[in-house]
């Protein structure tokens, strides 16, 4: 197979913080490594709310519809989306491609702009997360009926990329039950952690001492332990998890045994996003109730450094999402040697040898708790730790990543084009 060298656009919402945004930027950044020529277009962009390597990669952007609402008097949040993608769709085909045009577009989140890239001739992959329709509480009448022609434009969209991927087995599986109707063949492209995230620990000299990172833990013991947990504040995230964890193994621990423990509770938070604020607001009001403020410590936003910082210190990931597509971030802390617990349902099952590289745990506080307190116990988190270092190597390495994006590229660059 001939390899070449292509201009390849991508097209997503919002180039924010989210595990959405890091995948679509760790494809970009592979496939810049391989020479390729990388463009993004969205809706929305603010760098001063996105991931250090969108700004110091200098990738050109270009952002269309961000004027236009993305919300009615707080609802119909999916019309928005699609009525913005829409109109970027149509302005960039019209005016935006320029005498250059991209030669192959990667879509995900919202696949209503394939039609019109495929209308225009253009080639392209669409990278499912997840089904968007399954994110949409089930609702009465009214809301069946405004879901129904969304979901509809969903699947017939998406049936109509060139290759649609997907980032793991579990969401392979969702896939198919939600779109029984697409025949088209599906391909698990697993993301990878991000280079950055690895140059930072890379070049860390010695692991940080947990009280130098974290300045707001008052305690004066040298046995501490300390669970990080970082995720967007958003509901679907369920953060309060975590919260409910700590109180339940308060209930479990000796007096002299809670004195140690701390929780840090880190996440990306957009001060705009009426969700991010509520959530977080919600979290606070929740670590009052429980009496937890000298144990539950919280992050706005923090940066690669800072969350690798805390990862090295910490003693164990906690990794609260329920039914998670994939989950990017128990792979950082494998990375860095840490164990982690996490739910026992979605993707995190692919990544985490139960008992070995950490613990899965049922979707319950008190089944956290119980896997918490093996180490406080005094559970041997460095030899987990360096165990998941070797199965990430094994399974999830940069270099697997960017051998089979490659092909992928290479395999529809090397292909007719086609046509509706």
């Amino acid at each position: 197979m001939t390899k070449k060298q292509l201009k390849i656009a991508f097209i997503h919402p919002d180039l924010g913080i989210g595990g959405a945004e890091r995948l679509v930027l760790d494809v970009a950044n592979a496939l810049k490594q391989q020479n390729h020529e990388i463009l993004f277009i969205t809706n929305h962009f603010n760098e001063n709310y996105c991931f250090d390597d969108v700004v110091t990669n200098n990738y050109p952007i270009k952002v269309y519809g961000d004027w236009l609402p993305r919300g009615i008097f707080g609802r119909c949040h999916a019309l928005c989306a699609y009525i913005r993608m829409i109109y970027l769709s149509i302005v960039y085909l019209l005016f935006g491609q320029g005498s250059n045009p991209p030669d192959l577009y990667f879509v995900d989140l919202i696949p209503v702009a394939i039609p019109f890239l495929k209308f225009a001739n253009k080639k392209t992959i669409y990278y499912c997360h997840h089904p968007d329709l399954l994110a949409s509480p089930p609702g009465g009448p009214l809301k069946k009926s405004y879901r129904a022609p969304i979901d509809w434009v969903e699947m017939t969209t998406t049936s109509m990329a060139d290759i649609i991927l997907v980032n793991s087995q579990y969401t392979a599986s969702v896939f198919r039950d939600t779109f029984p109707n697409i025949k088209q063949s599906i391909q698990v492209l697993y993301p990878t952690i991000a280079s950055s995230c690895q140059k930072i620990f890379a070049g860390l000299k010695k692991t940080p001492s947990i009280r130098e990172t974290i300045k707001k833990i008052i305690s004066t013991r040298d046995d501490l332990v300390v669970f990080f947990s970082i995720n967007r504040f958003h509901p679907a995230k369920r953060l309060d998890f975590a919260i409910d964890a700590m109180d339940e193994l308060r209930s479990i621990c000796t007096a002299s045994e809670f004195e140690k423990v701390f929780c840090i509770l880190a996440g990306g938070y957009d001060p705009y996003n009426k969700i991010n604020h509520e959530t977080y607001e919600e979290l606070h009001q929740l670590v009052e109730e429980k009496q937890l403020q000298d144990k539950v410590i919280f992050y706005q936003s923090p940066s690669d450094q800072f969350k690798v910082e805390v990862l090295a210190a910490c003693t164990a990931l906690l990794y609260t999402p329920l039914k998670e597509h994939f989950g990017i971030v128990p792979l950082e802390a494998m990375l860095i040697g840490k164990p982690v617990i996490a739910m026992n349902s979605g993707g995190p099952r692919e990544t985490v040898d139960h008992g070995v590289t950490g613990y899965l745990c049922e979707p319950n506080a008190k089944s956290m708790a119980e896997y918490m307190y093996k180490f406080v116990q005094g559970d041997n988190p460095k030899d987990m730790g360096q165990k998941g270092k070797r199965r990430l190597e094994e399974h999830f390495s940069q270099q697997s990543f960017a051998k089979n994006l490659e092909q992928i590229i290479q395999s529809i660059s090397n292909t007719d084009k086609k046509h509706n």
